[in-house]
C-alpha cells in the first residue's frame, strides 16, 4: 500500500510546454496533410479539364468529318458553310446559329483550306469574320485550330478530312436503300475483298527533270517561283538555320533524309525520302499527292503528317499526341507503333506489319485493312469501316459496331455497312 501511494504521488501530468509542442506539431501535420489533399484535388481537376478539352477537340473533328463525308439525303445537303467570327466561335452556317463545338470553348489560330487538289480554287479561312460559304465536300479540307477552355488551357488540332465516295455513288446507295432495304450481315469474321485491298507501289519514275538544291538555295527560297522537281543530296534540315524559309515546294521533292524542326513544310506533289523522316514536336509535313518514305518515320510529340493520296512507309513511330492522315491508302512495311493518345486515319485501305497501339491511341480505316503480323493493343483501339484480314494466328477479337465514333478498346472494331 505504501508503494502504491508513493507511485501515485510521483505521477505528474503534461507541462504547458509539452502541451504547446504537441499542438504545434499536430497543426503542422494537419497543415501538410491538407496541403497534399488540396494539391492533389487541383491536379486532378487540371487533368480532368485537359482530358475534356482533348475530347471536345476530337468530337469537333468527328462532327466535321461526318458532315464532310456523309451528306444528309433527306435534307439534300451537298455542301455546307464554315464561318470563324470575332467572338472566337466557328459556325456551320452563314446565319451564325449552328455553332461548331460546346459554347464553353473558344477557337484561335484558325485555318481552313478547301479544294487543295487545285491551287487555283483554294477556299480559305485564316482570320476572324471570314467564311467559306460553300465547302466542297468532294475535295479535302485541311483543318487547323487551337481550342481553348474557360481555364485558359489549350489544345492544338491539325488534321485533314477528305471524301472518297463520289456523288453518283452516294445517290445510288440512297436509292438502293430506299427501294430495297438490305439486312445487316450477321456478326462474324468478315472476309477480305482481295480485289479492293491491293496497294500499288509508289515508284519515283527515275525522278526525271529535277534540279538539285543547296543550303543557299533553301535560304533564298529559290524553289518557290519555278515549276521544277527538286532534289536535296544529304540531309534536308527544315527550316534552314539562317535566312528565309519558304514552306512550299511547287512540285515533287526527293531527299536522302528530312529533319523538320518547326512550323510546316508543304510539298505540292510527291515526296520521296530514301532515309529517315523526323517531324519534331508540333510541326506538320503536308504532302498533297503520294509519299514514299524508305527509312524510319518518327513523329515527335504533337507532330502531324498529312498525305493527300497514298503513303508508303517503313518503320513508323508516333509519339504522344502525334497523328497521321492518309487521303487514300497506306502501307507500312515494318513495325507500326502508336504511343499514347495518337491517331492514324486512313481513308481507304491499310496494310500493316507488326502493330502496337498504346493507351488512348486509335487507328481508323475507311475501307479494308490487312494486318500481316501481330497486333498489340494496350488500351488502344482499331476501327475498320470495311473488311479486315490477318496474316497471323491466333487472330484477335473482332466486334461489330455502327460507326467508328466510339470503337471498342483492346479489340478490332468492324463497321458493317448496308
Amino acid at each position: 500500500m505504501k508503494k502504491l501511494k508513493k507511485y501515485v504521488q510521483n505521477e505528474r501530468g503534461l507541462t504547458l510546454i509539452e502541451l504547446l509542442a504537441t499542438i504545434v506539431i499536430g497543426s503542422i501535420v494537419i497543415g501538410l496533410a491538407t496541403s497534399v489533399f488540396v494539391s492533389a484535388a487541383k491536379q486532378n481537376k487540371i487533368t480532368y479539364e485537359h482530358n475534356a478539352l482533348r475530347q471536345e477537340a476530337n468530337l469537333i473533328i468527328t462532327k466535321l468529318r461526318q458532315i464532310h463525308q456523309e451528306p444528309d439525303s433527306n435534307q439534300g445537303l451537298y455542301s455546307y458553310s464554315l464561318c470563324y467570327e470575332s467572338n472566337e466561335k466557328i459556325y456551320l452556317d452563314t446565319t451564325l446559329t449552328n455553332s461548331l463545338g460546346n459554347e464553353n470553348y473558344t477557337f484561335k489560330n484558325v485555318e481552313f483550306v478547301n479544294a487543295i487538289e487545285n491551287p487555283n480554287s483554294y477556299k480559305t479561312i485564316d482570320s476572324a469574320n471570314d467564311c467559306i460559304t460553300n465547302v466542297d465536300i468532294y475535295s479535302p479540307l485541311l483543318v487547323k485550330f487551337t481550342l481553348v477552355n474557360q481555364q485558359g488551357q489549350e489544345f492544338d488540332m491539325n488534321t485533314a478530312i477528305a471524301r472518297i465516295t463520289p456523288l453518283e455513288e452516294v445517290i445510288r446507295e440512297w436509292k438502293e436503300n430506299e427501294d430495297e432495304p438490305v439486312e445487316p450481315e450477321a456478326p462474324g469474321k468478315p472476309q477480305p475483298d482481295e480485289e479492293n485491298t491491293k496497294f500499288e507501289e509508289i515508284s519515283n519514275d527515275n525522278f526525271r527533270n529535277y534540279e538539285e538544291l543547296s543550303n543557299g538555295d533553301l535560304n533564298s527560297c529559290k524553289y518557290v517561283n519555278t515549276n521544277n522537281n527538286y532534289k536535296v543530296t544529304g540531309t534536308l534540315e527544315y527550316p534552314p538555320n539562317n535566312g528565309g524559309h519558304c514552306n512550299s515546294f511547287p512540285k515533287s521533292l526527293y531527299v536522302s533524309k528530312l529533319e523538320l524542326s518547326s512550323g510546316s513544310l508543304n510539298i505540292m506533289e510527291t515526296f520521296y525520302n530514301d532515309g529517315k523522316t523526323e517531324v519534331k514536336g508540333n510541326s506538320t509535313l503536308n504532302v498533297l499527292s503520294n509519299a514514299r518514305l524508305s527509312g524510319d518515320l518518327e513523329l515527335k510529340n504533337g507532330a502531324s503528317l498529312i498525305i493527300g493520296n497514298k503513303l508508303q512507309a517503313a518503320k513508323a513511330t508516333l509519339e504522344a499526341n502525334a497523328d497521321i492522315y492518309v487521303g487514300d491508302s497506306g502501307k507500312f512495311t515494318s513495325d507500326l507503333t502508336l504511343k499514347d493518345n495518337t491517331e492514324l486515319y486512313v481513308e481507304n485501305n491499310l496494310f500493316a506489319q507488326k502493330t502496337t497501339v498504346g493507351n488512348g491511341a486509335r487507328i481508323i480505316v475507311g475501307n479494308s485493312a490487312v494486318f500481316d503480323k501481330t497486333i498489340t493493343l494496350d488500351n488502344g483501339s482499331i476501327c475498320v469501316e470495311g473488311n479486315v484480314s490477318f496474316g497471323f494466328k491466333p487472330e484477335p477479337i473482332v466486334v461489330q459496331a455502327d460507326s467508328c465514333t466510339n470503337p471498342s478498346k483492346n479489340s478490332i472494331t468492324v463497321v458493317k455497312k448496308p
